[in-house]
Formats: C-alpha cells, structure tokens, sequence
C-alpha cells in the first residue's frame, strides 16, 4: 500500500511541476548580434557570414578549418560558431565592468573553455564520479562473496553508470543536439536502472517474473518519455520533473526499507545517510547562478558534490551482501 501511495504522489508531482523556460538574453542582444556580424564578416565566408542571424546551429562554409587552432577543429568547432565564443567573452567582459548581471548565450553561462572544452569544471567533476562509481564497484565486487545474488543486476547497473558519466562528461566538453540528448536520456536510464535494482533487492533474487514485469513497466515508461520529448516537445521543464519525482520515489523506498531493518540491519544508517546527502545537494542541480570565476556554476558544484557518494553506496551493498551471506549460512546449518 505504501508503495503505491509513494506512486500516486510522484503522479502528482509529475502533473503540477511548472516547466522551465529558456531564455538567453545575451545572444539576442544588440551589441553580441553586432559582434558576431562582424566577426564572421572579417573571419568567415559562404552561408550566411554577412547576414545577420545569429541563431545556434547556424553551420556557413567557411575558410580552411586550419585557420582555427588544432584543439578546436578536433571538438568541432567552426568558425562561425568561434565568433560566437569569443563575442561572448568580450560581451561579458563588458558586463562585468559595468557592473552588469552576467547574461546566458543559447541557455548556457559563459563558461571560460580549456582547450576547446566548453564546460571545464562540469567536465571534470563527470569523469571524477564516473571513476568513483568504478572504484567502489570494484572495491565491492573484491570483498562481497562470490555467492551474493545479486552480482548480475549490479554489474548492469554499473554499466549503465559508468556510460551516463561518459555521455555527460561528452556533453559539457562540446554542446551538440546529440551529445544533449545522450546526456539527459541517460540520466533518465541510470534512474530507472536504480529503480529496478531497487525492486529486486527488497523483494528477493526468486520473483523473477515479478521482476520482469517492474522493469517492463519502467522501460515503457522510458520510451513513452522519449518519445515525446523527441517527436512532440524537447520540455527541458518536464524532463527535469519526470527524473526529480523519480528520483524522490527511490529515496522514498529506500528510506522506509531502512525504517522497517534498521534493527536487524545496522547498516541500514548508510542508506539513509546517501539518501540525506542526495536530497542536501539536490538544490544544486535545480538552482542556477552565474558561473564563479566563469568556471563554477551551480550544476558542477552538484556534480562535484556527488563524487564521494557512490563509496558510501557501494559500503552499504557491501555490508549488505556479508548479512545477506550470514542469512545463507544460518539456513544451511
């Protein structure tokens, strides 16, 4: 019953969340439009180098791509979108100057970039919790015994882990419609996977069929999500809210199994504990601020706050597998 008054508040969650609007005020200024007609007059040739659009995705012909430095023809950039870069570096510099609030460019703060790397810091800190996830994992998979029931479903889930940090950490270094995409739809998968390990550890390694059918369940949802978001509305809003009420509703589970073992399961702290420190920096990823020393906005801050937390997960799945090992023990004397 629980479980299904747990469902029935993400539902509502899912409904009434407002969704987020765009808006970058910096690429539709005047004094960003006129640079960048002006660069692309000087640097760029073909297209639509001597119109005035501005828009993202905007690809002229353009001179040799040797004219651009090694590191940046190999993350793709051109040159049109390099002017892009670089006006708005000088209009933010401008800004802050004049005592201006530093304004966003087709969504994004105006990240200083590291050898063609977009998001330096963001970056960074993915690859950091990608290897945290693959340290504890291994730390885990050496100490837990070799008959812990639920190695295969871990080993999956891992996997799925490791390639969401992977497609993050492609993401913030170079913004693309598919790196995007590949980034929020894996975010999406790692929950899900989360979500179904979940399920198959509270329930038992034996209801395989009742397995099956929760992942079925979760998966359709997946796909009906990604569908619409790819053929009815990229709702940046929406998908925020789908992946926040879903991530709620595994820390919700997890906090009233620890409730109901705690006494038997000492370990079940842990659980709780990730669960607290999850929700604590949480805001983190729904807040935004303008980037410290235009490097450090509020979503790498989260993604660094992240990096120590997949060692306490793989603690408790290791103290978890020793009480699970003990159960066997007890019942074959």
């Amino acid at each position: 019953k629980w479980l299904l008054l747990i469902s029935a508040a993400v539902v509502t969650c899912l409904t009434l969340w407002p969704s987020a609007v765009h808006c970058s005020v910096g690429d539709r200024s005047r004094d960003f439009r006129q640079c960048v007609l002006a660069c692309t007059k000087s640097n760029c040739s073909g297209g639509d180098a001597a119109g005035s659009s501005v828009k993202k995705g905007d690809r002229p012909t353009y001179r040799p791509k040797e004219e651009l430095p090694l590191h940046l023809w190999l993350l793709g950039w051109d040159c049109r979108e390099n002017c892009e870069y670089e006006c708005m570096r000088i209009v933010t510099s401008q800004d802050l100057r004049n005592g201006v609030r530093v304004r966003q460019f087709h969504g994004k703060w105006p990240f200083v970039r590291f050898l063609g790397i977009q998001e330096p810091a963001s970056v960074l800190f993915s690859v950091l919790n990608g290897a945290a996830s693959l340290a504890g994992y291994f730390m885990f998979v050496r100490s837990a015994s070799p008959s812990y029931p639920y190695r295969g479903v871990l080993r999956t889930q891992i996997l799925v882990i490791v390639v969401t940090w992977l497609f993050s950490s492609i993401y913030h270094a170079r913004d693309s419609y598919w790196t995007e995409k590949l980034d929020y739809f894996f975010a999406s998968v790692m929950i899900v996977a989360s979500l179904i390990f979940q399920f198959i550890r509270i329930t038992g390694i034996e209801y395989r069929k009742c397995h099956l059918a929760y992942a079925f369940l979760w998966c359709s949802l997946l796909l009906t999500h990604f569908s619409y978001l790819i053929f009815v509305k990229f709702d940046y809003g929406y998908n925020m809210a789908a992946n926040v009420c879903a991530g709620l509703l595994y820390s919700a589970v997890w906090i009233l199994w620890s409730l109901k073992h705690h006494r038997k399961q000492k370990y079940a702290w842990k659980c709780v504990a990730l669960v607290v420190s999850t929700s604590f920096v949480l805001p983190l990823e729904l807040l935004d601020f303008p980037p410290l020393w235009m490097t450090l906005d509020a979503h790498s801050i989260w993604h660094l706050s992240t990096v120590p937390l997949p060692f306490l997960w793989y603690s408790f799945l290791e103290d978890d597998a020793c009480y699970l090992a003990g159960l066997t023990e007890r019942k074959l004397v």
